[in-house]
């Protein structure tokens, strides 16, 4: 079947990629602009040559997504690229919208996942709550409330999957099993940290925010977290182990952190997913470290 010329899923693609992959060069050539100095100002450099090389370094970074997403669509590259474009030119002529776009692509996974929960929400309902809810409330919902909310639906829905029970004796022994492993060493706290791929990039500090991926399970191996894209938030707003691994980091490393329970969510457990008591192991991946004015960020372990 053709797809149609105009496809928006290649604008899409192509706005998730970009966002995706532009952040990590763009350090790299801050970083030889600060190392070469002044000198690179005095150069001439063929703009075309300049262009179709950064193009041809970038393309190894996008191509097997759309491969991936769109193959043997001969239209594709086409549409694709009309979306980086696109990209460009609401970024320059109206910056608010897109850095909801940004954000959008963000938002959608974990937006899917409730909806194949049974959560009856819908796009339209939600864009006009979030609204409402940036002015100052939607429906009369706090932060609080809100949360309390989806918690008790969660228990409406779900009724038989309640969190399991842990003893803390089966914690402790999984803490230490972790901690026996080689590469695995103990901070002061009780933190427990692997390095997997060290990152060569910077650290994050506690007031920036960062962008990641990761897998965060429980000591069984079950999943109760995961990321399929790229998700931002803020060092100081997650639950403390999470705040201290992730200082630990270097920019475009891939890490493990397993947070004891103190470190956590200690005895309450959360959003009827996590168990009381529970060690949280996390594999996480370091993307970027980013400015101020360009995050808007998505807190999916926020430290309430």
């Amino acid at each position: 079947m053709r797809r149609n010329r105009h496809n928006p899923a290649y604008v899409a693609v192509a706005l998730t990629c970009a966002t995706a992959a532009l952040p990590s060069i763009g350090i790299a050539a801050e970083k030889n602009v600060t190392d070469t100095g002044k000198a690179a100002t005095a150069v001439a450099l063929e703009a075309d040559s300049c262009s179709a090389a950064f193009a041809t370094v970038m393309a190894s970074y996008l191509k097997p997504e759309i491969d991936k997403q769109f193959p043997g669509d001969t239209a594709a590259i086409a549409e694709f690229t009309r979306g980086v474009a696109h990209a460009f030119d609401i970024k320059n002529v109206d910056a608010p919208y897109y850095l909801g776009v940004r954000n959008g692509f963000a938002i959608i996974d974990r937006f899917e996942s409730m909806q194949e929960m049974g959560f009856p929400i819908t796009t339209e309902a939600f864009c006009k709550n979030l609204g409402d809810a940036l002015k100052g409330s939607a429906m009369g919902f706090d932060t609080d409330s809100a949360d309390a909310f989806l918690r008790e639906a969660m228990i409406r829905l779900y009724p038989d999957a309640a969190p399991k029970t842990l003893t803390p004796e089966s914690q402790q022994a999984y803490i230490s099993d972790q901690k026996a492993r080689e590469g695995v060493i103990e901070t002061p706290s009780g933190l427990l940290f692997e390095v997997i791929t060290e990152g060569e990039g910077a650290q994050p500090a506690l007031t920036d925010i960062v962008k990641v991926t990761y897998t965060g399970r429980l000591s069984d191996g079950t999943v109760f977290d995961s990321t399929e894209r790229p998700i931002q938030f803020p060092v100081n707003r997650l639950v403390p182990g999470f705040t201290e691994g992730l200082q630990m980091m270097k920019t475009g490393g891939e890490y493990r952190i397993i947070i004891p329970p103190q470190l956590g969510y200690g005895d309450k457990g959360a959003s009827g997913i996590i168990p009381p008591g529970a060690v949280l192991d996390f594999t996480v991946r370091l993307l970027d470290i980013l400015p101020q004015q360009q995050a808007t960020p998505e807190n999916p372990l926020n430290n309430q």
